[in-house]
């Protein structure tokens, strides 16, 4: 498919498709109306939510779970949704029963959907690239141009904690393994979903 094939997708699709209009993005914000915005959006909360469950209860895994319930019962892009059910399938993501190989699996998921959609559509002051470029964290990539692993997850465990919010820092509210808190408190996939 070719990004003039995909604009014409989405410009021919309905009001109620279920994809935000007239929004405002503020860290995904593309330089043409129909680039990054939603779909960015998505990724980043998704990645947020992972890296910030990662040895919480309830951890990544079960919030892995939560993304491909949430993008099989309700993501209204159908190409978009079949494309990710088929390539969770390939990948075996719910079969993952390990909290750092969730995080790792979908940043590799993410990774393959750039690869894809690299040459087809893009925004040309946001390519889409494999994340995390070197600009960002010289140490994950290795020699050959692979990515190290162990580098590639202190990363994004670094990087998602500390996602800002309009209204300032996101606060992570988890409860961590084995450690008991004063109060309950909400995960932040709770709050999400």
């Amino acid at each position: 498919m070719t990004g003039k094939e995909w604009s014409g997708i989405l410009d021919s699709a309905s009001q109620d498709s279920g994809f935000p209009r007239n929004s405002t993005f503020v860290g995904c914000k593309g330089s043409q109306p129909t680039s990054r915005g939603y779909s960015c959006s998505l990724w980043v909360l998704f990645h947020t939510m992972l890296s910030s469950c990662y040895n919480t209860s309830p951890g990544s895994v079960e919030v892995l779970r939560a993304i491909h319930g949430y993008v099989d019962s309700f993501f209204t892009c159908s190409y978009c949704r079949r494309h990710f059910l088929s390539m969770a399938e390939r990948m075996r993501l719910m079969e993952i029963t390990d909290e750092q190989t969730a995080v790792l699996s979908f940043w590799e998921a993410h990774n393959q959907v750039n690869e894809r959609l690299s040459d087809t559509l893009h925004d040309p002051y946001f390519p889409k690239v494999q994340y995390p470029p070197p600009s960002l964290c010289a140490e994950c990539s290795a020699a050959g141009g692979q990515f190290d692993t162990s580098h590639v997850f202190g990363f994004l465990i670094r990087h998602y904690r500390r996602v800002l919010t309009p209204y300032g820092k996101l606060r992570i509210t988890g409860r961590r393994k084995n450690k008991r808190p004063k109060r309950p408190r909400r995960a932040l996939w709770e709050i999400a979903m």
